[in-house]
């Protein structure tokens, strides 16, 4: 993300959790954080059990954010806030945290107010980060959705979803109909998906890794004498760096999902 990127999500993230902003220059942000921004982004947990259990008024931090620190005036002092600055990550756990589940109507474009109410389209829609891992590691983004009345799946789901406009509220003449699949029928399916997906994958990757980790064994193998069982120490000592040697180079594959949600589609 560049500057302009990360200061346009900063105002969204200050919007959406209640922040005030106090003053809005080309170079920086002042923002009267909300209760639960305060929680999230600054690390008072003390304070804020001490003012949960005595019931007095809280007080939240006043942060002056600053986007441009070569143009931003030097006798006003600030945060430097940039992709990858401790508060920035902090803001983005603290919208996954808050936002890892959604569920949103799409806005219709118009529909007649006498015609009869028309359904939605219902998705489930993951994102998964799958992660490829041994004493090396890639992560790839993947984003499904499934159709829960008919079950079909649709790949780059994001995409489908980005252009469109949405509500947290169903629209008047809207309604949802009947799911064939339940959450969990669907969970199960992309799942399958998704596995079957990587089954097909080229994993000469994972045999180089096999190669490195069998070469790395026969090294620590070499270290040790052959009466190794007559000594608990070293016994033990060997073992310990065997499941070291297993946890680093031995292939494995790790799906975790990032964040999902109901979408409505217009029919």
């Amino acid at each position: 993300m560049d500057q302009a990127q990360v200061r346009k999500w900063t105002e969204r993230y200050l919007h959406l959790y209640g922040c005030q902003i106090i003053e809005s220059t080309p170079t920086c942000l002042v923002t009267q954080l909300s209760v639960l921004a305060d929680k999230d982004l600054l690390n008072r947990p003390f304070y804020w059990m001490y003012v949960e259990k005595m019931g007095i008024k809280p007080n939240p931090v006043q942060l002056c954010l600053i986007f441009e620190p070569d143009s931003h005036p030097p006798d006003i002092k600030g945060e430097l806030f940039y992709f990858g600055a401790p508060r920035f990550r902090k803001m983005l756990e603290s919208a996954q945290k808050h936002g890892k589940f959604v569920r949103l109507y799409e806005v219709p474009k118009w529909h007649p107010p006498q015609s009869p109410p028309k359904p939605y389209s219902p998705w489930l829609g993951i994102n998964y980060k799958i992660s490829y891992i041994c004493d090396q590691k890639k992560d790839r983004l993947c984003h499904l959705g499934i159709n829960l009345l008919n079950g079909e799946v649709a790949e780059s789901f994001y995409e489908t979803v980005a252009g469109r406009k949405w509500s947290s509220h169903i629209p008047p003449n809207r309604h949802v109909p009947a799911q064939r699949l339940s959450l969990m029928e669907a969970v199960g399916e992309l799942e399958f998906y998704l596995e079957e997906q990587i089954k097909q994958e080229d994993l000469t990757w994972a045999r180089k890794a096999k190669k490195r980790f069998s070469a790395e064994l026969a090294q620590l193998n070499s270290y040790y004498p052959e009466n190794i069982q007559q000594n608990e120490e070293l016994l033990k000592e060997k073992k310990q760096q065997e499941q070291e040697l297993v946890w680093q180079y031995h292939p494995r594959i790790e799906i975790s999902v990032i964040n999902a949600g109901l979408f409505y589609l217009e029919s």
